[in-house]
C-alpha cells in the first residue's frame, strides 16, 4: 500500500468527536462464540490424524452457509461448498487421509456423515462414494492452457492435507427454500402385505430441490426463473449471527483428542446495499473481504483497557484487525521424563488478501477530508483524528458540510479524490512480500523457563537462547541477543519444540509449514514478537500481523496395566497476545471508550 502521506491516510479519529456508531455497525470478535463468519485456525489429515468439525445454527430461522477449506501454504482453496442449515441444525463432517476408507492413501477427503442439505448433496453423492469427497488441488497446479494456477508451492495433493478453514453465513432462509432445508417426520412406506419397506425418517424436506436450483443447462443458463441461478436472494435475507462451531484433530492410534472452538466474528455484513453474500458453490464468494463493514472494534489491553473502533479501506482489513497482535505468547513442555511433545500452530487467516497475486487490485480509495487549517475543523492538520460520519446516523460524510458533530459544527470538506491508494504489484500491509513458493516475515521468538530465566549476556547461568531451524543468520551484534530471528512463511505454520511430533507436518518439494525450535529449557514459556522488525504495521496503525493459533501438547505414559497399550494424553491452549497501535498522541488519546 503506498501512502501520498502516511499519517493523513490513517483514518484515525473515527471513534472520537465525530461518534461513530457502535459495535453493531462495526466488525468484532464476538467472545460469547457466536457470529455470522466462524474461523477454523487449522485442520490435518496427516500421520494419522483426522479433524471432525461442527457449525450449530443457534437461531430459529434456516440459514445459508459457505464451508471453505483452505491450503496451509497460501490459502488456495480445496475445496468449498454451501451448506443449508435448518433452525437450530447441527451440520457435522470429518476430514481423513484416503487410507481410512480403504483406497491408496495420501488423499485428503471430507466424510460428510449428516443429512442436512449441502449443495452438492454430499452426503447421497460426492467424488468418491456417497458421503465421501476428494480434497482438490485444481487451484494452485498448472491444469493446462488458461488453467495455470501455479504459485509457485508444492503441486501435489498431499499439499491439501493440512490448513485452516472458516464458513460464512450468507444468509437467512425463507419461505419455500426454508422448509426444502428443514428435517420433517417422514411416514414409513409398507408393501401390499403390511410389511415395512421403508421405516419412517426423520429427514430434510426436499435438499434435492436446493441441488437443482443451483443446476444450470449445457449452455450455463438458469433452468427456472424459479431458481438462484436466476436470482440467489430468492426466499434469502440478511444475515443475522447465530452461528457456533468446533473442531478436534483426533489420532485414533494413539488416543488422542485436541478440540477448540472456532472464533466467531459478528457484525460482518449488514447488507447495506440491499443484496445478500448468497452465492453459487463452487465460486471464491462469498470470502472474508465481501462484508459491507469496514470499522473494526478492537479491544486494547493494560493499560488503555477499551474498545477502540478503527475505520478500513475493505472489508477483509477489517477482519484482519481483529487478529492483529503484536506479540504471541504461549507455554511448551518438552519433559523427557514425561515423553512430552509440543507444537505451536500459528495461522494468519487473510494472508492471501495480502500477498496472493490473483487477489490483489490496483485501488484508489477518495474521501472527504476536512479542510486543512479551517479553524471551524479543530485547526485540523494532516494526520490529527478528524470525523468521517454524520452525527446519530454514522452515514459517511458525503459533502462539504458543515455536519454537526461536536467540537466540529461549523467544519467544512475537501474531496480528496486519490486519499490512498493500494498497489496490486507488492505485499500490502502488513505482510511484506508477494507469494512465489512462499511468503516471509520476519519474527523473533525469547523463550522463559518457569523460573524467569532466559538468556543474558554474559550471566553466568550458562543459558543460551532458543535455536530455530531453518533460521535467519545472526550477524554481528543480533548473535548476542535474547531473542532469536526467524521467519513464518506461509499461511499456517507449524513450530514443533523438540524432537517429538504430534502433528506430523511433512515436507513438500523441500517446502515445509514446519519450523522445529530447540531449546535448553526443557518447559516454560515463550513470545514470539511479530512487530520485531517495524515493517508490520496495517492503515491504522496497528502493529504486528493478523495471527491465531493454539499450542498442542501430548505425553506419553507407560503401558496400560503392565501390557502392550500406550496411553497418550494431551491438551490444546489457544495463543494469548497484545494489541498496541503506535501513532500520534493526539490521534491515539482521541478515542473513546465505549
Amino acid at each position: 500500500m503506498n501512502r501520498k502521506n502516511l499519517t493523513a491516510a490513517v483514518l484515525a479519529g473515527l471513534a472520537g468527536a465525530a461518534g461513530i456508531a457502535g459495535t453493531a455497525q462495526a466488525v468484532n470478535m464476538n467472545p460469547d462464540g457466536l457470529g455470522q463468519v466462524l474461523i477454523y485456525p487449522y485442520y490435518t489429515t496427516n500421520d494419522g490424524n483426522q479433524t471432525i468439525l461442527s457449525v450449530v445454527n443457534t437461531t430459529d430461522s434456516a440459514k445459508a452457509v459457505k464451508i471453505r477449506f483452505l491450503e496451509g501454504y497460501n490459502s488456495r482453496e480445496v475445496l468449498d461448498f454451501n451448506i443449508y442449515l435448518s433452525h437450530h441444525d447441527v451440520w457435522v463432517a470429518a476430514l481423513a487421509d484416503s487410507s481410512f476408507f480403504g483406497a491408496a492413501p495420501g488423499v485428503p477427503h471430507i466424510n460428510v456423515v449428516d443429512d442436512s442439505c449441502t449443495v452438492p448433496y454430499l452426503y447421497e453423492s460426492a467424488s468418491t462414494a456417497p458421503g465421501l469427497q476428494a480434497f482438490l488441488d485444481i487451484a494452485y497446479k498448472d491444469n493446462g492452457p488458461g488453467f495455470n494456477y501455479d504459485d509457485g508451492g508444492p503441486q501435489g495433493i498431499a499439499r491439501a492435507a493440512e490448513g485452516h478453514f472458516q464458513i460464512i453465513e450468507m444468509g437467512t432462509l425463507v419461505g419455500d427454500f426454508a422448509d426444502y432445508a428443514t428435517h420433517q417426520l417422514t411416514a414409513e412406506v409398507k408393501d401390499k402385505d403390511g410389511n415395512v419397506t421403508r421405516p419412517a425418517t426423520w429427514e430434510p424436506m426436499d435438499c434435492e430441490r436446493l441441488v437443482e436450483s443451483w443446476t444450470r443447462d449445457l449452455n450455463g443458463d438458469p433452468l427456472s426463473e424459479d431458481d438462484w441461478t436466476f436470482d440467489p436472494t430468492i426466499d434469502i435475507e440478511r444475515n443475522s449471527g447465530g452461528l457456533f462451531g468446533g473442531a478436534a484433530i483426533v489420532n485414533p492410534e494413539n488416543g488422542t483428542m485436541y478440540s477448540y472452538n472456532a472464533q466467531a466474528i459478528q457484525g460482518f455484513d449488514k447488507n447495506l446495499d440491499g443484496n445478500t453474500l448468497h452465492e453459487e458453490p463452487g465460486t471464491t464468494d462469498p470470502s472474508l473481504n465481501s462484508g459491507d463493514q469496514l470499522t473494526a472494534w478492537v479491544f486494547f489491553g493494560v493499560p488503555q483497557n477499551r474498545a477502540v473502533s478503527l475505520q478500513y479501506l475493505r472489508g477483509v482489513d477489517a477482519v484482519s484487525a481483529l487478529f492483529m497482535h503484536e506479540n504471541l505468547m504461549n507455554e511448551y513442555t518438552t519433559n523427557a521424563e514425561l515423553d512430552a511433545a509440543t507444537e505451536w500452530v500459528i495461522s494468519f487467516p487473510t494472508k492471501h488478501f495480502y500477498v496472493d497475486v490473483p487477489r490483489l487490485a490496483d485501488v484508489t480509495i477518495s474521501a472527504w477530508i476536512p479542510t486543512v487549517g479551517d479553524p471551524g475543523c479543530g485547526g485540523w492538520v494532516p494526520g490529527f483524528a478528524f470525523p468521517t460520519t454524520k452525527p446519530v446516523t454514522g452515514e459517511p460524510i458525503d459533502g462539504a458540510g458543515p455536519w454537526p458533530n461536536p467540537g466540529w459544527e461549523f467544519c467544512t470538506y475537501t474531496f480528496d479524490p486519490t486519499f490512498d491508494t493500494i498497489d496490486a504489484d507488492e505485499a500490502s500491509p502488513p505482510f511484506t512480500e508477494l507469494f512465489d513458493g512462499e511468503s516471509c516475515d520476519n519474527v523473533t521468538l525469547k523463550t522463559w523457563d518457569r523460573d524467569e530465566r532466559t538468556f543474558l549476556e554474559d550471566t553466568p547461568t550458562g543459558v543460551i537462547p532458543p535455536v530455530v531451524s531453518p533460521s535467519l543468520p545472526c550477524i554481528g551484534d543480533d548473535c548476542e541477543t535474547s531473542e532469536t530471528p526467524f521467519q513464518l512463511c506461509y499461511e499456517v505454520n507449524v513450530l514443533r519444540f523438540g524432537e517429538e511430533s504430534i502433528f506430523g507436518t511433512p515436507t513438500l518439494d523441500e517446502q515445509s509449514l514446519l519450523l522445529n525450535v530447540q531449546d535448553e529449557f526443557t518447559e516454560g514459556w515463550g513470545r514470539i514478537n511479530l512487530y520485531s522488525d517495524s515493517d508490520h504495521v496495517d492503515f491504522a496503525n496497528l502493529v504486528g500481523l493478523p495471527a491465531t493459533g493454539f499450542a498442542a501438547y501430548e505425553f506419553e505414559n507407560e503401558f496400560l496395566g503392565g501390557g502392550d497399550i500406550k496411553a497418550f494424553y494431551g491438551g490444546l491452549f489457544g495463543h494469548k497476545g497484545n494489541v498496541r497501535r503506535i501513532c500520534d498522541d493526539q490521534i491515539c488519546g482521541s478515542f473513546i471508550n465505549r
